[in-house]
């Protein structure tokens, strides 16, 4: 007996050191495997972005030879979108830019499913991609002085940046380039094939989530 009671207390020491070293070693292990979700801020899976940008339409053709202008005008960006993962977004966005032009004004409204996706997910660097439908009403001086309402294929990619990504008020930058494929316009002085036009936009908004 004088020899099994130290035995013993030997032993229930032991185990005592032993799960105290054990749980120091798995609080660290545990958060560091915090998901992103977990630190996140107050904000739902749910977002909204809306603003403004500075936007740029060229249009072009397959076998026109004509320097097509550059024009200039100020557009409306929104979004809404729902938080798949921890680093994906899928959503909606809403791209609409008018235009004045010697000829008359152009509107040019694009509506595309968008996919957006950030490398790091505590950062609020993102890029995005998507297609959909264009709308342009008023098509003037861009191919020639005659005025088309077309439907057209829509693509989209952008990159940009969300300064307080989880919170439920932030500010994003974004840069973004739209294109519209009109396909083959009839004229009354013949056929345009594969009318494009190209839309390259700087802004920003408010994101609420």
């Amino acid at each position: 007996m004088r020899l099994l009671r130290p035995a013993v207390f030997l032993l229930a020491a032991a185990a005592m050191c032993g799960g105290a070293i054990a749980s120091a070693q798995t609080a660290p292990a545990a958060s560091a495997s915090q998901s992103p979700e977990s630190l996140k801020g107050p904000g739902s899976d749910f977002w909204f972005m809306g603003g403004g940008s500075f936007s740029t339409i060229r249009g072009s053709c397959q076998t026109c030879e004509d320097d097509f202008p550059y024009r200039h005008s100020g557009g409306v960006v929104a979004n809404a979108g729902y938080r798949v993962t921890s680093r994906m977004d899928a959503g909606l966005e809403l791209f609409w830019m008018p235009m004045d032009t010697a000829e008359g004004r152009i509107h040019n409204t694009h509506v595309d499913g968008v996919a957006q996706f950030r490398p790091w997910a505590s950062k609020g660097f993102f890029v995005k991609g998507g297609a959909g439908m264009a709308f342009v009403r008023n098509w003037v001086d861009v191919i020639g002085p005659e005025s088309f309402n077309q439907k057209a294929l829509s693509v989209m990619i952008g990159t940009g940046w969300v300064f307080r990504p989880h919170a439920r008020v932030g500010l994003e930058v974004f840069a973004a380039q739209h294109a519209a494929a009109l396909g083959d316009l009839q004229t009354s002085s013949g056929q345009i094939p594969d009318v494009m036009g190209n839309f390259w936009s700087l802004g920003g908004g408010i994101v609420i989530r």
